[in-house]
């Protein structure tokens, strides 16, 4: 059965477990046939395409208006070609899903960010900078200690696109006995759809860059 959630030239994400972790491989739709099976642009990975082995598994990430993130498991049933480009045939072996297993990915990153503690206003505004990122919450290096559980809001761009993100503490570490710097982990409360989309689709993009370049 065909599925409502993938349409051609939608772009998507395979991710494979190997033994160094989770590989993830960006791709687009080509075509969902009426069996529901997928042809997608056969990935590439440090330059070349990946070799998949007979019958691998991965599951299929991809985000979509009005659900989020969603996936499914598949197979790589064999290779196709159409003319000089390769694709391949993917079996959907499971239901699809509104995923909450790899959407918590973390995706290392710097950017300047910026922390609102109201519940203390003699220091109102912290300036930061990011560790990583995932649509669960974000890692910071902090010039000063914050309190677990204490309520922060959270202000960072990406791409363009700045986000104000209601967070809570989950702890603030020194990082050394000589410097006042802390890192600083926060949860995301009551995340928003549209939030979640925008850092999912900037991690997406930050990997897709980051393989080309490697």
């Amino acid at each position: 059965m065909k599925s409502k959630f993938f349409k051609p030239k939608q772009r998507v994400e395979l991710h494979i477990d190997t033994d160094r972790g989770i590989l993830n491989l960006s791709t687009h739709v080509e075509h969902v046939t009426d069996a529901g099976e997928f042809i997608v642009a056969a990935p590439f990975y440090k330059g070349q395409l990946y070799p998949f082995l007979k019958r691998e598994h991965a599951e299929l990430f991809s985000i979509v208006e009005g659900a989020g993130v969603i996936s499914c498991d598949v197979i790589v049933e064999r290779r196709l070609k159409n003319g000089d480009v390769v694709l391949l045939l993917l079996e959907r072996i499971s239901d699809i899903r509104r995923t909450q297993r790899r959407k918590h990915y973390r995706l290392p990153t710097l950017l300047d960010a910026e922390v609102i503690a109201n519940e203390r206003p003699e220091m109102h505004l912290i300036h930061a900078v990011t560790r990583d990122l995932s649509a669960g919450g974000m890692r910071m290096v902090t010039p000063e200690r914050l309190f677990k559980k204490e309520h922060v809001k959270l202000k960072v761009d990406l791409n363009g696109d700045e986000l104000n993100l209601r967070s809570s503490v989950i702890d603030s570490i020194s990082l050394s006995t000589e410097s006042l710097r802390f890192d600083t982990r926060f949860q995301f409360d009551d995340l928003a759809l549209d939030q979640e989309r925008m850092i999912v689709a900037y991690i997406f993009e930050e990997q897709r860059k980051r393989r080309r370049r490697g």
